[in-house]
Formats: C-alpha cells, sequence, structure tokens
C-alpha cells in the first residue's frame, strides 16, 4: 500500500478566490485513519479534491505522488474510483439518482469484477449486510433520493466495498447529522477499514469526530499546515495557537468509544 505525498504543491483559482494552498508538504501514510481538520475556507477540502483530480479551473503546482508515481490527470483518473475512492460532501452526488441502489451495485461488480446473476446478488446482500442493513430487499430497491443521508453513505461504502480501494477519502461525512447519526458514521469507518483492511482519510471540521475516528491528524490554516502528529497527542497538548482556539471553541463531545 502507497504513501500520498505533497511536495510544495500550490493551488489556486485564478478567477476565483486566488490561492487556496500554498507551498504544501505533507506525506499521508498508509494503513492508518488520517483526519485533516480545520475551518470552512482552511483548504482541506481542496486537499482532498488534489488527490483524485477533481479541481475544476484550479492551477495546481508542485508534485502529489501515489508512492513513486506522479499523480497526473491521467493516472488521477486510472487510480479515482479503483485504487482511491472519494466519498463526497454530499453523498447523492456520488450515487446515479435513476438507477436503484441494486442496479448501482450489479454494475459496480460487473464493471470491477466481472460477476453478475446470482452471485452478484450473494455478494451484494453479504456487503450490505456487513453495514448494518435491516430491510435489505426494501434498500435494493430503492433509489438514492428515497434514502436518508446517512443510508447513502453505508450504501456507498457498500459500493466501496465490492471494489475494495486502497484508500478512501471522505469528505466531511458528519456534516449536518445529529449525534445519533454521527455515532452511526463513527462505527461504519471503523468496520470498513477492518473489513477491507486499507487506507482512509477523513476531511472534517468536526474535532470530536477526528479525536476518536482517526489515529493521526493534520491541521490546516489557511491553505498551510499548522501542526501536524498523533491524534492522542495533537488533541490534549496542542502545539499551534490555531489549534488551540479550536479546541477552546470545540462543541460539547457527543462521540464516545464503545
Amino acid at each position: 500500500m502507497e504513501t500520498i505525498t505533497f511536495n510544495d504543491v500550490k493551488i489556486s483559482f485564478p478567477k476565483e478566490q486566488g490561492v487556496v494552498i500554498e507551498k504544501l508538504n505533507a506525506i499521508i501514510q498508509p494503513k492508518h485513519i488520517t483526519a485533516i481538520v480545520g475551518e470552512s475556507g482552511s483548504g482541506k477540502s481542496v486537499l482532498g479534491k488534489s488527490i483524485v483530480g477533481l479541481l475544476n479551473r484550479a492551477e495546481v503546482t508542485g508534485k502529489i505522488l501515489y508512492g513513486d508515481t506522479l499523480l497526473t490527470p491521467d493516472i488521477q483518473q486510472s487510480l479515482r474510483g479503483q485504487t482511491v475512492f472519494y466519498i463526497p460532501q454530499d453523498p447523492a452526488t456520488a450515487l446515479n439518482p435513476s438507477l436503484t441502489v441494486r442496479e448501482q451495485m450489479e454494475d459496480t461488480l460487473y464493471f470491477h469484477q466481472h460477476i453478475q446473476g446470482d452471485i452478484a446478488l450473494e455478494k451484494i446482500n453479504q456487503e450490505l449486510s456487513a453495514y448494518e442493513f435491516d430491510d435489505i430487499d426494501r434498500i435494493l430497491k430503492s433509489y438514492p433520493s428515497q434514502l436518508s443521508g446517512g443510508m447513502q453513505q453505508r450504501v456507498i461504502c457498500a459500493l466501496a466495498s465490492v471494489i475494495t480501494p486502497q484508500w478512501i477519502i471522505a469528505d466531511e461525512p458528519t456534516k449536518g447529522l445529529d449525534a445519533i447519526s454521527r455515532k452511526s458514521v463513527y462505527r461504519l469507518f471503523l468496520s470498513m477499514q477492518e473489513y477491507l483492511k486499507n487506507s482512509i482519510i477523513i476531511i472534517t471540521h468536526d474535532l470530536d469526530f477526528a479525536e476518536h475516528i482517526s489515529d493521526h491528524i493534520i491541521v490546516m490554516e489557511k491553505g498551510r499546515i499548522v501542526e501536524e502528529g498523533l491524534t492522542e497527542v495533537v488533541m490534549h497538548s496542542p502545539v499551534s495557537e490555531y489549534m488551540q482556539s479550536l479546541l477552546y471553541s470545540m462543541p460539547k463531545r457527543m462521540i464516545h468509544h464503545e
């Protein structure tokens, strides 16, 4: 499993907000859950999208490497959705609104594993069962618009399990969710890493979620990394004034280890 490396990466949107990422250097190690945290506008989502080449109208300089491979647009396209699976802020945008869950999972299985028919359906049931779906028949017949945001997240994770990517990048997976749903997403990602044995990047402004889900953390402010390290160390003994201020304003913790 490969590292993801940023060497002097600068990202700007000349016709919009200008420079968003400023000469950034980082190495994200595999086989961990790494959280990238910061306030809105810190550049964390842009950084995540830069790995998979989902930045429209952006100018990117420096190097982004997957292992020793330079991530050119062609390489990013070949990795995206297979080796690296990206889950956007709005999970509905990652699903085809005109296909049922069953149709989407069957298409994914056929494309990636050339499995179809009864064998595919058995595999689909197995994957959905792993993510605690109670009424699988109803879910399979549903269109994305008929599912809650939390349900859509779980369907996407089941799709990822079919593909078995080496990396998953999840952008704000707890955005807009209540405490109960946040706990469900927390369990979901821990289960997914245990099941797939892969690496996960969580992009979030939710420090409580980041503290409990990740073992490494990267703190971003205005396009720069101001602190990084083991999550436990950074959360309990922050060095940067910015991280100290984030923790000071952190709302009451709502996720607990189980």
